[in-house]
Order: structure tokens, then C-alpha cells, then sequence
């Protein structure tokens, strides 16, 4: 994929700038297989092909590492590799990182607010001729602590290829930081899944081609779930929530792990100061998102981009396309019942899955492993579920998909690879023929499959929670029993150190529980 992504017109490549072309040892090598002599569908036949072979290994490798087949060592080994093919790769699979930098000069060299302007009312800009069509009259739905930070960088970068550069970067390193978090909260919890947890994030090809490659923000947000499960782990609850409403600033999504850990940590109290741990535990995200919403905060959207996208839908979230297929039999008429009922259905299991967590923590049985898994939880049933599915969204699942019981971790596992596969090119007009087959196969085969996947992860889901089994892997070794210690303690599964039902099950602040 590496060598196809670094050919001259390749497939993967969206619209590129003057200076961001392929260039260096992965294109040469590509010219002397004479790639960039192969133009149109033969082309596009090479790049699918690479792109199956690339998810048919990963997954082979995926599947020996988690028998245990595949040290720790070399998976990190594999992962950096991965990574440092990217710094001779061009931008990859997506446009967004123009959007990005485009939002970033709306605030910082027009003075604009991008959540009310476009880019449409700044068309003479440097940016406007690589910016994606569907978003150039499209106000920012980012959080404002992205928005910020794209701002920053458009003081300092004169040229679309400094942009593109620096967030290719940001992307690589946060992709990187993600996976040395990753290793250390693994080893620390079930340091038997660390080379799989390592591989299933590190070495994915959804994730370095689509995902990394492309400088997608979803890395920063993954980057912040799995820190904030790092700090819960070393028992840090207050910093945890800090780091993931940060994670929300730059992109909504953690916002149902942040309602998650904040259920926790107000249920764990002891009863008589539940009212000052919620006052911390809500407070502070209160504080830092009004911090970082401040400079835009207006009354044309409140909501900071929020209903602007709630109103985007995708060719391949099964949502959308039951419902363009309702809407096509009915006149147009009752497409949106279809979409209404999903998110519906969305309401009524993250409510479920809260509900258990608030139990567990108000019984004290509740493990920082089950809050991780409730989160993982979460984030797949958004991804099935939600109006819009593109390749960098198993980004969100994925740092804890070692965690998750075997369901729903083969569901996102699985919906990535299918994704992975799915987008064959990043300009699809520029092979019309082959487009409309690409939209064939997701539209019969892509689609049941995931939809085959949401049934049954909801299915599982309604099991586990009529067995009070909501969180627990199967394959988790049996913990070792508690050693009295003076107080009642609950163990962590696998290693984790034991917690127990008083003050360290409460949020505190110094040496203050709330």
C-alpha cells in the first residue's frame, strides 16, 4: 500500500499541491515497477488488490497475536516501521486537512468566526482550490479547541503544503503517542494482549493509510481515550475527565466516554458526597470547554457546529443507506423514520450500558477495565449506528478494543477492515466506471455485512446485560483472590492492583475525597 500510495496519479492520492507530490524512495521505487506508467482502471485494479492483501495480512498477523503467537517487541518494531513508510508518503485518501487549515485561517487571518462563515466567504484564499466540494459552504463542525489549534498553526504556515505537512506530523505523533499509552496501560492491565492491542491499533492499515496518512483529528481523540484510561487505571479520575473533554473540544465523539466516567465516578462516592464529586466531576469539562468555546460562542449556532452535523449522512452507515432506500420506495416520504429509529436505538443502549455502569459503581464492583470496556462499548454503537461511517471512525474504538469482549471487539475489528477495502480511491470521478461498482459492492455486500455486525452486537449486548455480564471478556484469566488488607478490596481483572470501597473509590483532590 505504501508503494502504491507514493506512485505518480495514485489512486489513493486526493487532490494534491505543487509541493506536496510523492517524492523520495517509496516513489522511485514505485516508478521502477513503473506504476506511474499504469493509468485509469488497471491502476485502480492495483491499488484494490494491494489494499486486500494489506487487511488479509493484518488480519492473519492480528489473529496469531492474539493466540500469542507474536511478541511485544516486535509488534512495536512493526508498528514504528509503519509509521516511518508515512514520512515518505504524499496525503492520502482525504482532502479534510485542507478544511482544517481553511477553518484555522477563517479565525486567524480574516478574523471571522469559521462557525458562522464559510469558506465560500473567502474564495479568494490560497486554500480554496483544494478544498473538498461538499464543504465549501460548510461552517466548521470541529470542537473549539481544534479550531483554536488550527488557527495557531495558519499563523505560522505561508503554504497548502506546510499545512498538509504539519498535520500529516500532528497525526503521526499522536498516532504514535496512542500506541506507547497503549503498551503501557496493556502491559500494566493484561500484559498478555499487549503485541494484539499494539497491532490492532499500530499496524492497522485503516488506521496508518486512512486515517494517519490522511492527518485526521480522530487521532488526537484517540490519543485522548487512551490516555484518559491510562489515568484512570493509575487511579488519577479527575485528570482522566480532563483529558477527555479536551478530546471532546477536538471532536464530539468523546463525549460518550467523558458521560461514562463521569456516571462512574458520582456513583462510586460514598453516598453523603456524592453532590461535591459531581460538582468536580461535572465542573471541571464545564470549565475548560467554556474556556475554549468563549471566542466563538454566538447566537446564530450555539451548538458550535453540532446541528450542522447532525444533518451529514454517509454512503455506507447502514442508517443512511436503509433510509435512502425507504425514502426511494415511499416517495421520499419515510426515509427519515428509518434514521429517527437509529438514533433511537442509540439512546436507548448507551442509556442501558450507563444505567449498569451507575449500578456496578454504586455497589463498588465496578473495575477501571469494565469502566474501559463500557466505553469501547459506546464508541462501537456510535460507529454502527451513527449517520455517517468513513474509514478514520474505527480510530475511536480502537485503542480499546483488547479490552472489549468478543462481539463487539470482532464487530469494530471487522467493520475497519471492511472500510479499509471499501474506499478505493480518494477522487472517485476520476474513474466513474469503476465508482459505480465500488458503490454496488457497498451497497450489497459492504452494508448487510455491518449491518450483520450491528445485530449482532445488540444482540450480545441484550444478552450480557439480562446476565449482568456486561463488560467481561470470556478470555480474561480468573483474578486471584483478595488478601484481607484491613478494609474490603475489589481485584482488577488481569493484574490490575486492587480497589477498594472507601475513600479511593471516591474523586479526590489532594488529599480531599469528593
Amino acid at each position: 500500500m505504501a508503494i502504491v500510495g507514493a506512485a505518480p496519479r495514485s489512486p489513493y492520492q486526493p487532490t494534491l499541491t505543487p509541493n506536496g507530490r510523492p517524492k523520495g524512495p517509496l516513489r522511485d521505487l514505485a516508478t521502477a515497477l513503473h506504476l506511474d506508467v499504469i493509468h485509469g482502471d488497471p491502476q485502480l485494479a492495483i491499488g484494490v488488490a494491494a489494499a486486500l492483501l494489506a487487511t488479509i495480512g493484518f488480519l492473519l498477523l492480528l489473529r496469531e497475536a492474539f493466540r500469542g503467537g507474536v511478541g511485544a517487541i516486535a509488534a512495536a518494531v512493526l508498528v514504528v516501521g509503519a509509521h516511518a513508510l508515512l514520512l515518505f508518503e504524499p496525503l492520502l485518501f482525504s482532502n479534510d486537512v485542507y478544511s482544517y487549515a481553511y477553518y484555522g485561517r477563517i479565525a486567524a487571518i480574516y478574523g471571522g468566526n469559521p462557525y458562522v462563515q464559510t469558506p465560500l466567504d473567502h474564495s479568494g484564499d490560497l486554500l480554496w482550490n483544494y478544498i473538498g466540494p461538499r464543504w465549501v459552504d460548510t461552517p466548521a463542525v470541529y470542537g473549539p479547541a481544534w479550531t483554536s489549534l488550527s488557527a495557531l498553526l495558519s499563523r505560522f504556515l505561508p503554504l497548502p503544503a506546510d499545512h498538509v505537512e504539519a498535520y500529516r506530523y500532528l497525526a503521526i505523533a499522536a498516532s504514535l503517542a496512542t500506541c506507547a499509552v497503549i503498551a503501557w496501560t496493556v502491559h500494566r492491565v493484561w500484559p498478555e494482549r499487549t503485541a494484539f492491542a499494539l497491532i490492532a491499533f499500530g499496524a492497522n492499515p485503516v488506521i496508518v493509510f486512512h486515517s494517519v496518512a490522511s492527518g485526521h483529528n480522530d487521532l488526537l481523540v484517540a490519543l485522548a481515550i487512551a490516555g484518559a484510561f491510562a489515568l484512570v487505571v493509575a487511579d488519577h479520575r479527575l485528570a482522566a475527565i480532563a483529558v477527555l473533554t479536551l478530546g471532546v473540544l477536538v471532536k464530539a465523539t468523546a463525549l460518550l466516554p467523558l458521560l461514562l466516567l463521569i456516571v462512574w465516578c458520582i456513583g462510586s462516592a460514598p453516598p453523603g458526597r456524592r453532590g461535591r464529586s459531581a460538582a468536580a466531576a461535572i465542573g471541571l469539562p464545564a470549565a475548560i470547554g467554556l474556556a475554549f468555546a468563549l471566542p466563538y460562542l454566538q447566537l446564530r449556532d450555539p451548538t458550535l457546529g453540532m446541528l450542522e452535523l447532525a444533518g451529514h449522512e454517509g454512503w455506507l452507515a447502514p442508517a443512511s443507506v436503509l433510509g435512502r432506500a425507504l425514502d426511494g420506495i415511499s416517495f421520499h416520504t419515510l426515509g427519515w423514520v428509518v434514521r429517527v429509529a437509529a438514533g433511537v436505538l442509540l439512546l436507548v443502549c448507551l442509556w442501558s450500558v450507563g444505567r449498569d455502569v451507575w449500578r456496578r459503581a454504586s455497589a463498588g464492583r465496578m473495575t477501571s477495565s469494565e469502566q474501559a470496556a463500557a466505553w469501547g462499548w459506546a464508541l462501537v454503537l456510535l460507529t454502527l449506528l451513527g449517520p455517517v461511517l468513513l474509514p478514520w471512525y474505527v480510530v475511536w474504538a480502537m485503542p480499546l478494543v483488547w479490552i472489549l469482549p468478543r462481539v463487539p471487539r470482532i464487530a469494530v475489528i471487522g467493520t475497519g477492515a471492511l472500510l479499509g477495502v471499501t474506499l478505493w480511491s480518494a477522487e472517485a470521478m476520476r474513474y466513474p466506471g469503476a465508482f459505480t461498482l465500488n458503490v454496488a459492492i457497498g451497497d450489497w455486500l459492504v452494508v448487510p455485512l455491518l449491518l450483520w455486525f450491528l445485530v449482532i452486537v445488540i444482540s450480545d449486548l441484550r444478552s450480557r446485560l439480562a446476565a449482568g455480564a456486561v463488560f467481561e471478556d470470556e478470555a480474561a484469566p480468573s483474578p486471584p483472590p483478595a488478601e484481607p488488607q484491613g478494609e474490603e478490596h475489589v481485584p482488577e481483572r488481569a493484574g490490575e492492583h486492587a480497589r477498594g470501597e472507601g475513600d479511593r473509590a471516591a474523586l479526590e483532590v489532594g488529599s480531599e475525597p469528593l
